[in-house]
């Protein structure tokens, strides 16, 4: 059994039509099979492997036989159980699947070209053209987020400074939200008694739909029902309500 630790927000609407957001911690793998140590420590991923050549026959010995189903009744019981973290860096086979595809496009010297010219439309159009969903590496932006456990939108141009180092990775939706609040707060220098309100006002504007909507209907009797952002914590921003997007 493997522990994820990892921040992910999970969405329900409860029995009043009232939308939820929390953020789930841990996550836990059950790995009957030892799948899990196989991609990690045994699997070649250098090989490249043949697909199996689909038969038919009688079962008499002239071919193979297809096999839609099988029911086994055997019992099926725990010997041992082992769990065992995974960290931030994630699973091998996801590792992988970057390495392999920023191998492939830093040898690209037409991406090359156009990232080093700081010509990044380009260089953008460049990898969805060769490689956006096709057979070489079958890229897509969800595929990179899934494989990086990534909370939040990518975008190409994150995914090429990645690629050629510019970044060292991808930072998550939290990180790139105090990021936005720090550039507020060195812009525009408020008292420091203001300041986690700030913060916690943005935050909240940005990632939820709900509160965006209290906001911009002026409907600020809602606040009293809302628990990531109260009413005193609207009132205490003062005149920073009318400055705070």
């Amino acid at each position: 059994m493997k522990t994820i630790n990892r921040v992910k927000p999970v969405e329900y609407t409860d029995a009043y039509g009232t939308a939820h957001s929390h953020e789930k911690e841990h996550f836990k793998l059950f790995d009957f099979f030892a799948n899990c140590e196989y991609f990690e420590e045994k699997f070649n991923y250098d090989e490249v492997l043949e697909l199996p050549v689909i038969q038919s026959g009688t079962g008499q010995g002239d071919g193979g036989i297809d096999v839609d189903e099988i029911e086994i009744f055997d019992p099926d019981k725990v010997k041992t159980l082992t769990q065992t973290p995974i960290g931030l860096e994630g699973m091998r086979i996801d590792r992988e699947f970057f390495d392999k595809a920023q191998e492939t496009i830093q040898q690209d010297e037409e991406v090359k070209q156009a990232v080093e010219n700081e010509q990044w439309e380009k260089a953008v159009a460049a990898v969805r053209e060769k490689y956006e969903n096709k057979p070489e590496l079958y890229l897509t932006l969800e595929k990179i987020r899934k494989s990086e456990n990534l909370d939040r939108r990518l975008t190409w141009r994150e995914f090429l400074e990645r690629v050629f180092g510019f970044i060292s990775c991808f930072k998550s939706k939290d990180e790139k939200l105090e990021e936005e609040c720090e550039k507020f707060i060195s812009i525009h220098k408020p008292e420091s008694r203001y300041v986690p309100y700030i913060k916690n006002y943005l935050k909240a504007y940005v990632s939820d739909e709900q509160f965006r909507q209290i906001i911009n209907n002026q409907r600020y009797g809602y606040l009293d029902f809302y628990p990531a952002f109260t009413k005193d914590e609207f009132r205490a921003l003062n005149g920073w309500r009318d400055i705070v997007p």
